[in-house]
């Protein structure tokens, strides 16, 4: 077994957490983590779309979606809409949208979102931060059957 190996999970998750804690200082005076505003930020420039589609774009599994949309169902911000059938995949399934509060809600958390994105930028370079977008792009589109 050749020793240099290191586990590119583990690499990616401690990325991510320290990536995560900028995201989300930023964004806690509009009361979001990151993963809430990434939600409204994919609901709110794909408009009304199903849950079961909604999931795969992100790349979570139904269950988890369900989760995370909950706190944001509660607080107003998404609501369920009725959805032609051949949007929703499934005919358990159900459509989401932003309300008008959950657009407001977004719009107005975009500049903590930007400064993150700049404060990232900064750590890692302009250079290195679009080098790695396109290398996790990449790496989604290999890893899309999964």
């Amino acid at each position: 077994m050749n020793n240099t190996l290191q586990c590119s999970c583990s690499k990616l998750r401690q990325l991510t957490r320290k990536m995560t804690s900028i995201y989300d200082r930023h964004l806690a005076s509009n009361e979001l983590t990151i993963s809430q505003y990434s939600l409204l930020a994919r609901i709110g420039k794909s408009g009304p779309i199903g849950v079961i589609p909604l999931a795969a774009n992100m790349g979570m599994d139904r269950s988890t979606m369900s989760r995370a949309l909950k706190p944001l169902i509660s607080a107003g911000w998404v609501e369920t809409v009725d959805l032609p059938l051949e949007m929703l995949t499934d005919k358990r399934s159900f459509g989401v949208s932003l309300s008008a509060e959950g657009m407001q809600k977004w719009k107005k958390s975009m500049p903590g979102w930007h400064k993150a994105e700049l404060e990232i930028s900064a750590i890692i370079g302009e250079k290195n931060h679009r080098a790695l977008m396109e290398l996790v792009d990449d790496a989604n589109t290999k890893f899309q059957h999964i």
